[in-house]
């Protein structure tokens, strides 16, 4: 059975319409600093699969190196959070809104 479940990056697909549910999961894997073989072992699939996966990823995002890759998908997900993060207000400020 594999550690990692690409069902588990659902709430990210919105940031990611380009990529399907498995190139997602394996880019955010690859994008943490797993290796290939890492993502192979914590999905249960051929190291081929995972090859061909992230090389498909992409492309689909219009990218021509690895490294790209990496900072195009960390920013994201970083908006992705930032987006996500429920601004509250402070209850003990000052503003009055009269």
């Amino acid at each position: 059975m594999a550690a990692v479940d690409p069902s588990q990056f659902f709430p990210l697909r919105k940031s990611f319409p380009e990529l399907t549910d498995i190139q997602l999961a394996n880019v955010c894997l690859f994008c943490t600093g797993c290796s290939y073989n890492d993502i192979s072992d914590l999905r249960g699939v051929s190291l081929d699969s995972v090859k061909e996966s992230l090389k498909i990823a992409q492309s689909n995002l219009g990218l021509h190196s690895s490294q790209t890759l990496r900072i195009v998908v960390l920013s994201r997900l970083f908006m992705h959070t930032a987006l996500s993060v429920a601004i509250t207000p402070n209850p003990t400020s000052n503003y009055d809104s009269k």
